[in-house]
């Protein structure tokens, strides 16, 4: 860069003088000047230049300003000053560059010569006309002690170096220009060129104009690379001699005298060249582009150095990145997260390709295998980890670090670690983590190279995702760690990885997938037992062979190992079950199978499990060697089933339940040498236990039933002690064929319970009430019910659940031997369904599946049939039965199934017995205490509901209800609402109760009497309905009914009481009216109400209108506020504002209702322009009002603003009236009555009638109701009109009422004129803030308070008068 100076020649011994002064009034700073080629104005912020004394400026220097310092005073002799001035003039003629001569003394120039005319000339003058006219301005006056002197002195110093540098670009433009104009002529030089443009490049870099001087080198850059074809007649030859280069050092070579002789070379050149244009790029801090163009000056001459030795070319380019790199890093400035993240990715970049050229310089140099560049085979790269150069070609180096490193592998480790080690961090803060993960790569690599595998092994471990897929450079990176893992024995994880490689087989070559499908058997025969899951297999289709003599599942298994691989046994997991607890696994599994590369079928058999059902494929286990393979196949997101039926040559179980026993048949279907019996009900309880009861040849151990060799068929009736619960019965078999243990399990539903529920019940003393209902979810018939060895004729109908049958008989005692044999009509489906599914599975060959099609076959039935139907017509009547996704073979038998219609015979079914004795009760009297308004409670099989309604006057309606049909006109009493503490009231109600002798119907029938209860009384039947038809039988008793009662009492609850306290409001039957009007005081008290929230506001309203100029903001005037009273300041004129409010609120509200009930239509319906009319008359009556208490007010709010001499100092309202009649007389009341009076017309009438119009208007929406939120809204919405409306008259009429006796204002259209044209327009809206501010919470207020008063008066007037509003 070149230096600027100001030469400064002093021969009469006056720096020391001035020189303190003069270096501290630099550098010259905030220079315009047009300089370079294009002529355009140049900004230069600071001009740093070097001053040298009596000396000549360096050779690399440019002179901006000669400086000349002459000392001469009246004392001297005129020789003498003539003398000083012929050397001053004669120095001038010998400058070329801009100069300057400085007179320099103490005081004002001296003069010289006699006074003629009254003047006198100055030495300055002289030494002016010496220089000549037209160079009078290069000489100045200094006074050295006076700061306007330097002042002037630089002044002229700027002008001068202006035009220097001026002068100097243009003529260094011109030069260039014809130059560049001469380019394609014979002869020229671009090395010249070069020079001439880099001097004006030098003085804009010395200017800090880095921009322009960058442009200078690029254009210079532009011109080389346009004219190839010559470029080596302008340099000696490409001279590639210096392998250490420092880009920013332009000074390492005389690189310009060079250019300045044509003797630089090419290489050199390049460097320089790219050396100055980085070195202005980070002046400009622009670190983006210095990466840039040092990487397009590595390519670009790395593309040239074709006759260059390998070895230097890669010192060089190592040189020439770690150069780079060292730039970067010495960028120290604060900089965006942006250009830190392309600093870094720039340093990892070069970092990285200074690591590619150590890999070249250590395979030359010998410090790295030969074909540690061409063979990226780590395991081919460990064999030949010796093969080093034997006679490496060393050619000098000049950078010594490197020359350091490939003396010795020790060194030339540390200096390769260190290089990937910085990459890798540099990668990592820009967010490449790949690339960081190659950096760490290539260190494992070195490490394998020197068998250093620990090392390796602690690189490449973080480096290799855990899980998931790899990548390209993950495969690299596992080879790498496999080799090492394998070296140091670690079989297990190097098995894990060989697993991980043969999954990404995409990413190897042929022969690299054969090799580590051998390591594959190999390590699985090495490693210790242990179970690994696995990529390296999937499981395809998986299918049942039902043909098969055993139980057969057929799974195809996808290899993705590349060659054949010997398993010593495959098997699969089945589970049943929907818990831990109680999941069933099947085993299946083979032996001895090859797995080819892709697809196997295997043939997957057990003998030792028999189990029908679904089951789910939970896994695969492939056993090679010592390892246990693990496929999972099923998840929580898929799930894979197989159907699976009995074992071929499993025994068949069959259960039947009867009254209090188990019938168990046992037909085996091949010889049993034993067994053992485990049946569990519905709630997973044992069926069996020590207390059962087992024929001779039988036993139960630990809940299971022991059964001996059973070669045929074998039928066991079991007592039970207890009754299992009815449902779903699980059945499990351990039993021994030849030897061989086996297992089965089993399921079916049974009902435990007796489907029969016997009760009696005692009518009188000789008649008994014996009932037989159904209590099983299935139809049973009743057969015979005999009572008392006395038998009863049967019901001709099943019963359904909840049905009965009823008879009354003789009967004495207090118990009675009952007894009832039935039938059940789902013994019947089943031994159906059974059958159409033998029929058909024999039909179509299909008798494998006939078990489990005949269990799913009745399980629809059951969910789907209609009973009633089934019985009526003696048909199968359900849905038709599915084509369940359970195989070709089951779909196509369920298909061919005609289950629906088909004829059934009811009577076909097993007959049941059941016996008991009960004993007899009677029906005792039902008291019912009733504490909330309604009921229900349930007598035994008879239900009843006692119902209280509340009536007017404080009485109940306590009625008896039955639960088929409601008593109509009977049971019913009304109870008065007592008021002591323990009850509220309290009655009895009657009913008779009738048993019917002939039949069997569902329930006892309720009979209520209309008269007395006498002997002689008529009963009225009240029908009942159990079915969808009603009862066929008939009554035929003649007898006289039991009579039973309800006793009914009425608790007093607090909550009850409150409850029918709210019934009987609601009940009566008020009349319907209108609503009144309210009182009109009540305007004037929500008024006051909201004054007091909202006085501080109005106060500052006032002050702020009334205050004339520009100190009048909010701010200010609550601060003076404050500063007069404190906080009781904000409610001066507090008893104004209430008198105001009693009076003008009062009036105008009264006023307004009055006028709206008056003009309201027939309808009572009132537009909106009767709402404005009413408005404006309101307001003006209320103006009128409340005149005198507003003026007052404004005055107690205005008086501390003013002067002590001008104050009123009124004690209150009513001495503020009495002040003002004395002091103005009556009319002084009304002073401003026409701007209030008109206020107030426009406040009333925009405040309340857009009051009721947005209320209206929001009650027609969805969204409101009436309610706070409806009177919120509609009168913050009032408030903002109002506040909009009102405020001109607003400001007009405090103006006025504030004025004294010899106030401008004398009416309200003059007021407002003369505010205007002082003040503005914006004038009549001062105050509107505080005004909205005040008037708004005022509005909403006001009608929150008078809304809450008339609710409070309306519904106190509606429960004084018993009536309700429209």
């Amino acid at each position: 860069m070149e230096r600027l100076w100001f030469s400064i020649t002093d021969e009469f011994g006056l720096w020391s003088q001035i020189s303190f002064e003069f270096e501290a009034r630099l550098p010259l700073r905030n220079l315009i000047w047009k300089g370079g080629i294009t002529q355009t104005a140049q900004f230069v912020s600071q001009l740093n230049a070097h001053v040298v004394v009596n000396e000549p400026a360096p050779e690399d220097a440019t002179s901006l300003l000669h400086i000349y310092l002459v000392a001469l005073n009246d004392s001297e002799s005129d020789t003498r000053k003539a003398e000083v001035r012929a050397r001053a003039k004669a120095w001038s003629i010998r400058q070329k560059s801009p100069w300057l001569i400085v007179l320099v003394t103490n005081s004002e120039p001296p003069t010289q010569g006699p006074k003629f005319l009254n003047m006198r000339t100055t030495l300055l003058d002289r030494l002016r006309s010496d220089i000549g006219r037209k160079d009078s301005d290069h000489v100045v006056h200094l006074q050295h002690k006076q700061v306007e002197s330097w002042n002037a002195l630089f002044l002229a110093i700027r002008d001068q170096t202006v035009q220097g540098l001026e002068a100097r670009t243009s003529v260094l433009g011109d030069e260039i220009r014809r130059m560049d104009a001469n380019r394609m002529l014979p002869g020229w030089n671009y090395c010249k060129f070069f020079v001439t443009k880099e001097r004006l490049a030098d003085l804009y870099a010395a200017l800090e104009l880095w921009d322009a001087a960058l442009a200078q080198y690029d254009e210079l850059e532009a011109v080389y690379e346009q004219l190839p074809q010559a470029q080596s007649a302008w340099f000696t030859e490409f001279g590639a001699s210096d392998d250490f280069t420092d880009l920013l050092n332009v000074h390492k070579k005389p690189y310009r005298q060079q250019l300045a002789r044509n003797t630089i070379t090419q290489f050199d050149f390049c460097v320089y060249l790219c050396g100055q244009q980085l070195r202005l790029l980070v002046e400009m801090k622009r670190y983006a582009e210095v990466v840039q163009r040092a990487q397009r000056l590595i390519d670009g001459l790395g593309a040239k150095m074709h006759n260059v030795s390998p070895m230097f070319r890669a010192a060089w380019t190592y040189s020439t990145c770690m150069n780079v790199v060292e730039i970067c890093e010495g960028v120290q400035l604060a900089q965006d997260d942006a250009t830190v993240r392309v600093l870094a990715v720039a340093k990892a970049e070069f970092l990285a390709s200074a690591r590619r050229q150590l890999d070249v310089l250590g395979t030359m140099c010998g410090r790295l295998p030969a074909g540690y560049l061409k063979r990226s085979n780590t395991r081919e790269l460990t064999q030949d980890s010796e093969s080093r150069a034997s006679e490496p070609n060393l050619e000098p180096i000049s950078n010594p670090v490197l020359a350091e490193a490939l003396a010795s592998d020790a060194r030339f480790d540390q200096v390769y670690v260190r290089t990937c080690e910085q990459a890798t961090q540099y990668y990592l803060d820009s967010g490449r983590k790949r690339f960081a993960q190659v950096m760490q790569g290539d260190i494992a690599q070195l490490h394998i190279c020197r068998e250093r595998w620990a090392n390796a092994i602690r690189v490449l471990r973080p480096l290799i995702p855990e899980t998931g897929d790899l990548n390209v450079m993950d495969v690299h990176l596992a080879e790498q760690q496999a080799v090492c893992e394998r070296r140091l024995g670690h079989t297990t994880t190097c098995l894990l990885l060989v697993q991980r490689l043969i999954s990404s087989a995409r990413f190897l070559d042929s022969s690299a997938q054969s090799s580590y499908a051998n390591m594959l058997e190999e390590l699985a025969h090495e490693v210790p037992v242990s179970q690994y899951s696995t990529v390296l297999f999937r499981v395809g289709d998986i299918a049942v062979d039902y043909d098969s003599e055993s139980i057969a599942v057929n799974i195809h298994v996808q290899s993705d190992v590349p060659a054949a691989l010997d398993v010593q046994r495959v098997e699969a997991v089945l589970v049943a079950g929907d818990n831990d607890a109680q999941q069933l696994e099947i085993v299946v599994d083979a032996h001895n199978v090859t797995l080819e590369p892709g697809s196997t079928r295997v043939a997957l058999t057990t003998d030792s499990v028999s189990c029908a059902g679904r089951f789910e494929v939970q896994s695969v286990h492939i056993f090679v060697g010592n390892v246990e393979f693990r496929i999972p196949v099923s998840n929580a997101n898929y799930r894979r089933f197989v159907r699976l039926n009995a074992h071929p040559a499993a025994p068949i179980i069959e259960l039947r339940a009867c009254a209090n026993s188990l019938v168990v048949n046992i037909q085996p279907l091949v010889p049993i040498d034993s067994m053992r019996l485990w049946v569990h009900d519905a709630q997973s309880q044992s069926v069996f236990d020590d207390q059962c009861m087992v024929p001779e040849g039988y036993r139960v151990e630990d809940e299971a039933l022991v059964v001996e060799a059973v070669e045929s068929s074998a039928s066991v009736e079991i007592g039970l002690a207890r009754n299992p619960a009815s449902g779903s019965i699980t059945v499990y078999a351990e039993y021994a064929v030849d030897g061989d243990l086996r297992m089965l399990l089993d399921t079916d539903d049974i009902e435990f319970a007796m489907p029969v529920v016997l009760t009696a019940r005692k009518l009188s003393t000789h008649t008994l009430l014996v009932r037989a209902q159904c209590s099983a979810l299935a139809p049973v018939r009743v057969l015979e019910l005999c009572v008392c060895d006395v038998s009863i004729e049967p019901v001709a109908r099943f019963l359904q659940y909840g049905e009965s049958a009823t008879t009354v008989c003789e009967a004495e005692g207090d118990k009675a031997a009952i007894s009832v044999r039935f039938t059940m009509l789902m013994d019947a489906v089943r031994m159906c369904v059974y059958e159409l599914v033998a029929k058909a599975a024999s039909a179509l060959k299909l008798d494998a599946h006939t078990r489990y099609v005949q269990r799913v076959v009745l399980a629809h039935v059951r969910r789907t049939i209609d009973a009633q139907a089934t019985v009526c017509e003696s048909r199968l009547v359900c849905e038709p039965v599915p084509t369940l996704m359970c195989g070709r073979d089951v779909s196509r038998l369920l298909s061919a199934l005609l289950v629906v219609g088909a004829h059934i015979n009811l009577d076909s079914g097993p007959v049941h017995t059941h016996h008991t004795t009960l004993s007899v009760q009677s029906l005792p009297i039902v008291r019912v205490t009733v504490s909330a308004s309604q009921l229900c409670t349930v007598y035994e099989e008879t239900p009843f509901v006692v119902r209280v309604q509340a009536l007017c006057g404080k009485r109940l309606r306590v009625s008896l209800v039955s639960s088929q049909c409601m008593v109509a006109g009977a049971a019913t009493q009304q109870v008065t609402i007592a008021q002591d503490a323990e009850s509220m009231g309290s009655c009895e109600l009657r009913f008779g109760l009738v048993p019917l002798v002939v039949g069997f119907v569902p329930v006892p029938e309720i009979i209520c009497h209309e008269g007395g209860l006498d002997d002689q009384c008529e009963w009225t039947r009240v029908p009942t309905q159990v079915t969808s038809s009603p009862s066929l039988c008939v009554v035929q008793n003649k007898s006289v009914p039991v009579v039973c009662s309800v006793s009914v009492k009425i608790m007093a609850d607090a909550n009850v009481q409150a409850t029918i306290h709210n019934q009987i409001l609601a009940d009566k039957e008020w009349p319907v009216v209108k609503k009144p009007h309210p009182p009109f005081y009540f305007g004037g008290f929500a008024a006051c109400a909201a004054n007091f929230f909202t006085h501080p506001l109005d106060l500052l309203k006032v002050r702020q209108q009334t205050m004339k100029g520009t100190g009048n903001g909010l701010v200010h005037v609550v601060r003076g506020v404050f500063a007069e009273g404190g906080m009781l300041g904000f409610y001066n004129g507090m008893s104004a504002a209430v008198l105001r409010q009693m009076t003008y609120s009062m009036a105008r509200f009264a006023t307004y209702e009055e006028l709206k009930k008056r003009m309201s239509r027939e309808d009572g319906s009132l537009p909106f322009y009767r709402m404005a009319a009413a408005g404006i008359v309101a307001g003006a009556v209320g103006g009128i009002c409340g005149t005198p208490a507003d003026i007052v007010l404004v005055r107690l709010q205005n008086d501390g603003s003013l002067p002590l001499a001008q104050r009123r100092n009124y004690k209150h309202a009513i001495d503020g009236l009495v002040q003002i009649t004395r002091s103005e007389g009556p009319r002084g009341l009304f002073k401003g009555a026409v701007p209030n009076v008109s206020r107030a017309m426009l406040m009333t009438g925009a405040q309340l009638c857009s009051y009721d119009a947005f209320k209206d208007l929001l009650l027609s929406t969805p969204y409101f109701t009436n309610g706070l939120a409806l009177h919120f809204s509609a009168s913050l919405l009032s408030g903002f009109v109002a506040t909009t409306i009102t405020s001109p008259f607003d400001v007009v009429k405090t103006r006025v009422m504030n004025a004294g006796p010899t106030s401008p204002y004398r009416s309200l259209l003059q007021a407002m004129v003369l505010i205007v044209r002082e003040e503005g327009v914006r004038a009549l809206y001062k105050g509107w803030t505080p005004s909205f501010v005040r008037m708004a919470p005022q509005t909403v207020l006001t009608f929150i308070f008078l809304e809450q008063f008339r609710g409070l008066y309306w519904n106190s007037y509606a429960r004084h008068n018993c009536v309700k509003f429209e």
